[in-house]
């Protein structure tokens, strides 16, 4: 891997080792020696952030923070062989199955981050629904259809990105657009988290389909629909994918709980919980976007994920105060009419779509100045098959 961030390239077996490690802590029977396991997974990647990596390998670099956040979870804060059971799972405890089925329920928990198929699932509506379709292939059959419309989407909003100055490295970045190019600009990146993001799951869920051993109802989707998105809360609880909500919450509680030793129902707990999940959740983000910073001219502090996280835990602690001053005063928004619950909803979404048109920036500026955008994964459907109409179709890759 060549890096162009003013670093050595990482050697590919530096890469897989935290995961390999992280497999066979969590096969030891021994508490003790999963725990003492975390210190060299840990190290292995501060060596890679050491080292750090391109401006379009973005995505790797997420995946090996959020892979020593998980186990800090795992190995650390949680009994996870005692405490997490697969559905159906006859051994109270993962140290006390088979070595081979050891093996085998260690994939299953590396691979479920949203722990789908265990006792441990959240069942607070957290996750999109579970598909209603009994049919394999008919599920097949929409999962490709949607894996197709992603990486159109992918391929249409990659040329329209490359086209606007606000994602070019020289440009002034989407804060230095007016505000209607801003709000577009910011639907087209998530447009692009969105896809990037679903891809590899509709791709995973049409694997597991075909071992046979899945049903469609086992594979909810990554994502809730927008509609779901009418407050803060609802967007990140709810519609946004809920890969960290594992790992960000059992950092949050404990702090809460085991540190502070708040009551679990308390409103303080509450807070302190919201506020350290954002943090989490924006120290994973902002220790990624460092490794792909090149170290001339950029630092930590060049970074802006950390304060975009932060700032939505403050603006879900107002949200949260201004609903409930409302329903005090009277306000009871299932009282009212169908159609004025779906135009509250509707200026709802377009609040919040604003609320990330005004600090989306903060997160996203810093890599497109360094070129995530212009280096990062391109889909060219639409330009490869321009290939065959001729010199007069020229479509920017």
């Amino acid at each position: 891997m060549n890096s162009d961030s003013g670093r050595p390239p990482i050697p590919l077996w530096l890469l897989a080792s935290p995961y390999v490690l992280s497999f066979a802590a969590l096969m030891f029977t021994s508490r003790t020696v999963r725990k003492a396991m975390f210190l060299p997974i840990a190290s292995l990647v501060i060596r890679i952030t050491t080292i750090g990596m391109p401006a379009g390998a973005c995505p790797i670099a997420s995946a090996l923070v959020l892979q020593r956040f998980t186990m800090c979870d795992l190995l650390l804060l949680t009994d996870s062989h005692a405490e997490l059971h697969l559905v159906g799972q006859s051994a109270p405890s993962a140290g006390s199955l088979p070595l081979f089925a050891r093996a085998k329920w260690v994939v299953h928990l590396l691979t479920s981050p949203r722990l789908i198929g265990w006792t441990n699932e959240p069942t607070t509506g957290a996750l999109p629904p579970r598909p209603t379709e009994t049919s394999r292939m008919r599920f097949a059959a929409t999962q490709i259809a949607y894996l197709a419309l992603h990486l159109l989407t992918m391929n249409v909003l990659g040329i329209s990105m490359r086209l606007s100055p606000s994602f070019s490295r020289d440009g002034p970045g989407l804060a230095g657009g007016g505000w209607g190019r801003r709000s577009v600009d910011v639907l087209q990146y998530y447009g692009v988290v969105w896809s990037a993001i679903s891809i590899p799951h509709r791709v995973a869920v049409l694997v597991l389909l075909g071992t046979g051993r899945w049903m469609p109802c086992d594979l909810p989707p990554m994502f809730a629909p927008l509609g779901n998105a009418y407050t803060l809360r609802r967007f990140w609880g709810n519609m946004h994918h809920q890969t960290l909500r594992r790992v960000v919450t059992s950092h949050a509680n404990f702090v809460s709980q085991k540190l502070l030793h708040f009551p679990r129902q308390d409103r303080f707990s509450a807070c302190v919980q919201l506020y350290t999940a954002f943090f989490e959740s924006g120290a994973i983000h902002h220790w990624a976007e460092y490794m792909i910073m090149p170290l001339d001219n950029f630092g930590l502090l060049a970074c802006g994920s950390m304060k975009f996280f932060l700032l939505q835990a403050a603006g879900i602690h107002c949200e949260d105060i201004m609903i409930s001053a409302a329903r005090r005063m009277g306000w009871r928004v299932n009282a009212e009419s169908a159609r004025s619950r779906r135009a509250l909803r509707v200026i709802g979404c377009i609040y919040v779509w604003q609320w990330f048109t005004w600090c989306v920036p903060i997160n996203v500026d810093p890599p497109v100045r360094i070129g995530m955008i212009e280096n990062g994964l391109r889909v060219t459907i639409i330009q490869d098959l321009c290939k065959f109409v001729g010199k007069g179709c020229y479509i920017p890759t």
